[in-house]
């Protein structure tokens, strides 16, 4: 449990939300100090997340309404993140965690945003909840600046798949293609949906917002493409991606281009290219979430690599073309990567030349 003289909430009304904090924090702590993988001893270290956590709740439970923990949202943490770049007010009466946390930097956000999802997912466990909530991994990856804040050339590259790896779950992934004289996996379209989206990850370098984001004239077929197979996508603009078009890879656009058919087929309705309903409605984030982890624990890469899911393929990819001989530039404009030094991390992978496609 946390320490005696690190009261999480001075002065608070025991509500439920404030002992959710509370608890949620003292579990996660307990598990870090046992853990063979994750230890913290050192009497600095816990009294540097106590604050940082303790100036998160504080504020989560300042708002109105009260802002629940197991309800946070990507929105919530950014707008927190937001007001610690904010000068402090001065007019706040009694001392605050929020004022000992201090200001926040780039680096600020990411240790906050790795903290969160590591207690949540801690939680999670706890409470027996399906999946833990991944807004804070969700906002991080989505945020350049604070993902790599705390980067260094000793830095290990986000996660990737080896080639013999990748190779298995292309494989997978094109398995359930119809060939000359038969027809397809005999699958339902909501398979071939997350089968689909996880080509394009691993197939274009998409993230899962962009995959989100695709409208049914996304795939675009051009001049010396294979017939009726999209050769690019076009992704549009969203948050702070960038409009963009990449291209899809032969095997991954003979997936997406089954896909198409089989959207026909079964008259699904809507402009979404992979909707989360037959009316159309869009793929929500923790569906499309658990999609992809379930496609890739059913390909038969080894379960270690699961963790990372739509990233990691986005990583593979970007690997992929630069061991081509793509220049940087080009393969951060396919990506949508705004700042370059996020590209750099790339050159310093010894990553094999064999290739699964």
């Amino acid at each position: 449990m946390a320490p005696k003289n690190l009261d999480l909430f001075d002065d608070a009304d025991p509500a439920d939300q404030v002992r959710a904090y509370q608890e949620a924090f003292d579990q996660w702590l307990e598990h870090q100090r046992t853990a063979a993988s994750r230890k913290i001893t050192l009497a600095s270290s816990i009294r540097s997340y106590t604050v940082l956590w303790q100036a998160f709740a504080e504020w989560c439970l300042s708002q109105s309404p009260v802002v629940g923990l197991d309800g946070i949202t990507e929105a919530d943490l950014g707008a927190f993140i937001n007001s610690r770049l904010e000068p402090a007010n001065a007019a706040r009466a009694k001392p605050s965690r929020l004022k000992e946390a201090g200001k926040f930097t780039p680096r600020h956000a990411w240790r906050l945003l790795k903290l969160i999802d590591s207690v949540l997912e801690i939680r999670a466990e706890a409470t027996g909840a399906a999946a833990p909530n991944r807004a804070a991994a969700t906002l991080l990856q989505s945020r350049e600046d604070w993902l790599y804040a705390n980067a260094n050339r000793r830095d290990a590259l986000p996660d990737y798949l080896a080639p013999a790896e990748a190779r298995i779950l292309v494989n997978y992934l094109s398995a359930g293609l119809p060939r000359s004289g038969r027809r397809g996996a005999d699958i339902t379209w909501q398979e071939l949906r997350n089968r689909s989206a996880v080509a394009l990850h691993l197939g274009s370098g998409l993230t899962p917002a962009d995959v989100r984001m695709l409208r049914l004239t996304s795939p675009v077929m051009r001049t010396g493409d294979e017939k009726g197979v999209p050769g690019t996508v076009h992704v549009p603009a969203h948050g702070d991606s960038p409009e963009r078009e990449a291209p899809v890879i032969k095997w991954a656009g003979r997936v997406l281009a089954y896909w198409l058919q089989v959207r026909k087929e079964q008259n699904l309705a809507g402009d979404f290219l992979f909707p989360a309903t037959r009316t159309g409605k869009p793929w929500g984030k923790v569906t499309h979430y658990d999609a992809v982890k379930a496609v890739l624990e059913a390909s038969g890469i080894d379960k270690s690599l699961v963790e990372g899911g739509a990233y990691r393929l986005r990583h593979t990819f970007a690997l992929r073309q630069l061991r081509r001989g793509k220049s940087p530039d080009l393969v951060a404009k396919w990506l949508g990567v705004v700042e370059m030094r996020v590209m750099d991390r790339y050159r310093r992978v010894d990553y094999s030349s064999e290739r699964p496609d």
